[in-house]
């Protein structure tokens, strides 16, 4: 820029400078005024991520990013429509359940980490203290050097079984989640899937592949597997890989499971990210 030019403002960030909610994902309206400008910023988060831990905005008048402490709840709001491709709102057959969990992943976590006073004081890499029923209305990120997760609002986590690296349970004990890691740069895709499928067999007395998304490499691969009957426990195995580490991500349902059981499930199975470091 020459000198004595006048600089030009930046461009207002959409949404606030925060990624869009996963599509069909409930959404909460968040309203934040900037006294430097007078213009007000309107922010649609997933709803289960409280108005109040919002703590930096780009105003959507200046384009300019500053810190607040009087973000508004202004309720419910319809998921934003028109914003994704034809194939991504309606997208062929069922793998697209597993094709989306990367996507979801992303867009939980980044939720997650932009807003700020959620994970300086809930990122945590060991045991947390169990969920209050009162307020326990905010999922919370997990980071390790291998893996990123959320822990589901109603949800503890907990000392893990011996060999496994992360555990967590629903605070009415219907439902819980176990991770596994293991460091095989030699174990083909191929293999580790024939050897969980073996795995969760013996464990719940059958087992299938219920998805497959297959990859131009292991990393971009993802496998669901299902097992149980009805009235009897569920589970549901993703297995991913991340360079030398093949993971084995596994939740568990009981026939009577809550809604906050099966919210969590859901909400773990889909916001987990593999890491080669």
């Amino acid at each position: 820029m020459a000198s004595g030019s006048i600089g030009v403002p930046p461009a207002p960030a959409a949404n606030g400078g925060f990624p869009e909610p996963p599509a069909g994902e409930r959404v909460r309206l968040v309203r934040c005024s900037h006294p430097a400008c007078g213009g007000e910023t309107r922010i649609r988060l997933p709803e289960r991520v409280p108005a109040r831990v919002v703590r930096h905005v780009v105003c959507a008048g200046c384009g300019r990013a500053y810190d607040t402490d009087g973000a508004e709840d202004a309720g419910a709001a319809a998921p934003p429509g028109g914003r994704r491709p034809g194939w991504l709102r309606r997208p062929p057959g069922r793998v697209w359940r597993v094709i989306a969990i990367p996507i979801a992943a992303a867009a939980v976590i980044v939720t997650l980490l932009l807003v700020r006073g959620v994970t300086d004081d809930a990122t945590t890499t060991g045991p947390v203290p169990p969920a209050t029923p009162t307020g326990a209305d905010e999922a919370r990120v997990v980071s390790e050097p291998t893996y990123t997760l959320a822990l589901p609002p109603g949800w503890r986590q907990v000392d893990p079984p011996a060999s496994a690296s992360f555990s967590a349970e629903a605070s009415d004990g219907t439902g819980e989640a176990t991770l596994w890691i293991e460091r095989d740069p030699e174990l083909g895709f191929g293999a580790f899937e024939r050897r969980s499928l073996v795995r969760l067999r013996d464990l719940a007395g059958s087992a299938e592949v219920a998805d497959r998304a297959p990859g131009p490499a292991a990393e971009q691969t993802v496998v669901r597997l299902t097992a149980g009957a009805p009235g009897e426990r569920e589970y549901e195995v993703t297995l991913r890989a991340a360079g030398p580490y093949r993971y084995f991500l596994s939740t568990a349902l009981e026939p009577d499971a809550s809604p906050l059981a099966r919210e969590g499930v859901t909400l773990i199975q889909g916001s987990f990210l593999p890491s080669r470091e």
